[in-house]
């Protein structure tokens, strides 16, 4: 029997919404009693997590808890979180529950370690500030043996002004596209192969890109993950 998937979500809605798609796009279904059974907790009064950390802003640990604790007594079998930069309190939060919280980032950088051989250059984090200064990724890249690149920081804020465009419905019309694609651009130039999407809006910008770098979603790889652990024996 499947277990059922706890997500903790509304950071923001938009990335919620596509990590659910992700999911469920990935399972081997052909009829609705074929897919997982997922609980959602779509909470957008977490506070800022770019903030907090950056700005010494409210902390969202005491919703996240909240949040994590709700799915534990709705029943999910384990929980997975639809946003990078909360990851920076991902070890508080397995404390605070019983059941096991799935660490994006951990399945990112493991995920691009075993297709390693597959890459003849350098890998682009696209992320926020605060999960960029709290070495999330370049900590689990490390623990992997692996090196990963950095924007520029003018590079880096043109994706965090893109990222709040996001968070307000700017998807085709993002007025940072084409800053994007030019930064891709040079770095693809200067020999960068891939990019990762490592912050949960990016991908949702991918489709409108159109940069011809191998790009690994952060999203995309958690959602397989939910699949094959929903789905173990």
């Amino acid at each position: 029997m499947a277990k059922t998937v706890g997500i903790v979500g509304g950071m923001g809605p938009l990335a919620t919404i596509d990590l659910f798609r992700k999911i469920v796009e990935s399972t081997p279904a052909t009829t609705d009693q074929d897919h997982l059974h997922i609980i959602i907790d779509n909470y957008p009064q977490i506070p800022p997590r770019v903030e907090a950390i950056l700005e010494r802003g409210e902390s969202p640990l005491p919703k996240l808890v909240e949040s994590v604790c709700l799915l534990e007594r709705a029943g999910v079998d384990f929980i997975v979180i639809a946003c990078n930069t909360a990851h920076y309190w991902f070890t508080d939060l397995q404390k605070a529950i019983r059941v096991p919280v799935y660490n994006m980032v951990s399945c990112a950088a493991s995920y691009i370690a075993e297709r390693s051989e597959e890459l003849s250059g350098p890998v682009l984090l696209l992320a926020t500030l605060a999960t960029i200064r709290t070495n999330l990724y370049q900590d689990a890249f490390a623990a992997c043996g692996l090196g990963l690149q950095l924007p520029e920081p003018q590079e880096q804020e043109v994706l965090d002004k893109a990222v709040r465009e996001i968070k307000s419905g700017e998807l085709a019309q993002n007025p940072y596209l084409a800053e994007i694609r030019l930064m891709l651009d040079k770095h693809a130039t200067e020999g960068t192969v891939a990019v990762l999407a490592g912050c949960t809006e990016v991908p949702l910008l991918f489709p409108y890109l159109g940069n011809t770098l191998k790009r690994f979603d952060a999203t995309a790889i958690l959602a397989e993950k939910v699949v094959k652990e929903a789905t173990a024996e």
